[in-house]
């Protein structure tokens, strides 16, 4: 038999052990030819008209280092299958405080085009307060419980906050640096606190309110608040949206520009541009945002912001105008119903019923992009004297419809911009907005399926392992040439890390070679484009097991130390040496290497002469796999 006596840990002179450098790339060969609103109507009036992510994308690889893994790319190629494609998320817009349930309604009945809204519920009051006008015009409703409605469609909200100061005195914030300051961490509160995805900016006061004359010394503090809003809100991943009137090209010199909202100068630091491409009528008869005029704004915005981020808006409501009256009007409505009169505002679902109530029918001006109709209405009353009186007055009406909203949707393909905004999303008609949703059909991105070839990987320390994903189309079509991002995370990380972008190959297949240190999760994505909609495969995991020597003599002497030596790559782990006996294997003893040297010394004291057999085990830990080296045999005498 033997007798054993435990030795802490082995720090001598241990053999050299040469560790490979772990997680590098490893360069491999190319497998195929290419490798690698006032309430009334914001958005009509011009103090109150309202304008309205990360997913990551793909990051450089990680440099190599002990916990980062950093593979080598392989290659790839394109297969073109139409498939089950989902509508195209084109369609968003806003919902105000007093028509919350008929704009959350219609958000979730079109949640096929829809990926965000903004409630228009908050208004910036102070440089540390922001009024919520939702709870004071909901008093039976719950915002919270709104807000999860929308949520649990999956619908991000980036709720919209308006200048509820007086004139310049939002710019007076923004000039001096502490209150500038108070503003952006005010803003930040409101997004964090209340989980939001993001806040979009709907501060109209500049350009309606302050005056043009303001605008070249509020330009610049605009910029630079957005650049400090944008870092602040970026670095608790939340996104920032901006609504502005519009922009030209200064080189056209085209008047009716905006320029206090400067798209160049904050174009780096947003994620959304909404331009309120509508309110072009407001004093006289006209078309509410023609064809010409938007899609001059838009060209300026997608020269200087990428397309993807613009979202042209649309109106859900139409202007009547009075423009000649006959005889005279009953004093009730005199100051009203008169040439020069605010228009009256309509919600734009009812336009052809008011039309047909008035004996016309609309017509669609294609190349304004706008529906008109002209009527008479004649109103009876008394005057002043209270004698009977009456007026005709001759109207004219303008207004989006179906054709008009299709005409703006085909932007979002000519130029392959975000889509369309709409204010307010409780207006305009179900056929209009049914027909955006027919139109993101046609154009939905192709969904991509990706899948692991194997999704439970072992491997030894310090081997290679390739990992192997396949991207098709819901056909089974392998896509050729996608872009891929394999990516990794230990147990206790929280997010992602890219480790490797790579194409696929012709038959959508995608791979990469790497050298794994300890266990880790993986998968495969790829990101969302034009084309395509993003994927990810399911989550894979890699198992490592440690490189286990043991140095041991022949023979030994009975009675005298036999030093049996483990070492263990990585240095870390408990290792138990085990001898065999009638009854099998037994423990002798058991202790952790050595961090200095990977290494542990046990010394046993052999009692008897002849074959001892020994093995030495290695337990299993959350990196680990547990493993046991080969059985040997010392001849004692």
């Amino acid at each position: 038999m033997s007798s054993m006596r435990k030795v802490r840990k082995y720090l001598g002179a241990l053999l050299t052990f040469n560790l490979f450098v772990l997680l590098t790339p490893i360069a491999i060969q190319a497998h195929a030819a290419n490798p690698t609103p006032s309430v009334v109507s914001p958005g009509v009036s011009p103090g109150a008209s309202p304008g309205a992510s990360p997913g990551a994308s793909p990051g450089a690889s990680p440099g190599a280092s002990p916990t980062d893994p950093t593979p080598a790319a392989t290659n790839s190629v394109t297969a073109t299958s139409s498939g089950n494609k989902p509508a195209r998320k084109i369609y968003t817009g806003w919902i105000p405080y007093y028509s919350v349930r008929s704009g959350v309604a219609r958000t979730i009945a079109y949640k096929e085009m829809i990926g965000e809204v903004s409630p228009f519920w908050y208004s910036l009051t102070s440089s540390k307060t922001i009024k919520n006008q939702f709870t004071s015009a909901n008093p039976s409703l719950k915002m919270a419980e709104q807000v999860q409605l929308l949520r649990s469609q999956g619908i991000k909200i980036l709720p919209a906050i308006t200048d509820g100061t007086k004139k310049l005195v939002l710019y007076g914030y923004l000039s001096k640096e502490s209150t500038r300051k108070e503003v952006v961490s005010t803003i930040t509160k409101l997004v964090v606190t209340n989980n939001f995805d993001g806040i979009d900016l709907d501060l109209e006061g500049f350009a309606f309110v302050d005056g043009s004359s303001s605008w070249a010394k509020t330009k610049p503090v605009w910029t630079l608040f957005i650049s400090e809003l944008s870092a602040s809100l970026r670095a608790n991943d939340k996104l920032l949206s901006v609504t502005t009137p519009v922009l030209f090209d200064p080189k056209t010199g085209r008047k009716g520009s905006y320029f206090v909202y400067d798209w160049p100068g904050i174009a780096p630091y947003i994620d959304r541009l909404r331009i309120m491409s509508y309110d072009y009528s407001v004093g006289k008869p006209g078309p509410i945002g023609p064809l010409e005029w938007t899609e001059a704004a838009l060209k300026y915005a997608i020269s200087v912001i990428p397309a993807s981020k613009v979202w042209v808006g649309i109106p859900g409501y139409g202007r009547d105008w009075v423009t000649k009256i006959e005889g005279t009007c009953p004093k009730n409505v005199a100051s009203l119903i008169k040439p020069g009169a605010k228009a009256a505002v309509f919600d734009a679902a009812k336009g052809s019923d008011l039309a047909l109530s008035y004996g016309t029918t609309p017509v669609y001006d294609a190349t304004r992009g706008e529906a008109s109709f002209k009527y008479q209405k004649t109103y009876n009353g008394v005057n002043g004297a209270g004698e009977p009186v009456s007026c005709t007055a001759s109207r004219t009406a303008w207004y989006q419809d179906k054709r008009a909203y299709l005409a703006r949707a085909e932007f979002v393909t000519k130029y392959r911009i975000g889509g369309l905004v709409q204010w307010t999303l409780s207006q305009a008609s179900s056929d209009a907005v049914n027909g955006i949703l027919e139109f993101a059909r046609t154009i939905g991105p192709d969904v991509v399926v990706a899948t692991l070839k194997e999704s439970e990987l072992a491997t030894d320390y310090g081997a290679t392992q390739r990992i192997t994903a396949f991207f098709s189309l819901k056909d089974k079509s392998p896509i050729e040439n996608l872009d891929v991002i394999f990516q990794f995370r230990r147990k206790n990380d929280e997010t992602w890390k890219d480790l490797s972008s790579t194409k696929t190959e012709k038959d959508g297949s995608a791979e990469i070679d790497l050298i794994v240190g300890s266990a880790l999760s993986f998968r495969a994505i790829t990101i969302e484009s034009w084309e395509r909609m993003a994927s990810e495969s399911a989550i894979g995991t890699i198992k490592v097991t440690r490189s286990l020597a043991v140095q041991a003599p022949a023979y030994a002497k009975v009675g005298e130390p036999l030093e049996i030596l483990a070492q263990l790559a990585p240095r870390e782990g408990v290792v138990t040496l085990q001898v065999k006996g009638e009854s099998g294997w037994r423990n002798l003893d058991s202790g952790s290497v050595s961090e200095l040297n990977g290494g542990y010394l046990f010394i046993v004291y052999p009692r008897s002469r002849g074959f001892m057999n020994f093995r030495v085990t290695v337990a299993a830990s959350e990196k680990y796999n547990g493993s046991q080296g080969e059985p040997f045999a010392v001849l004692i005498r």
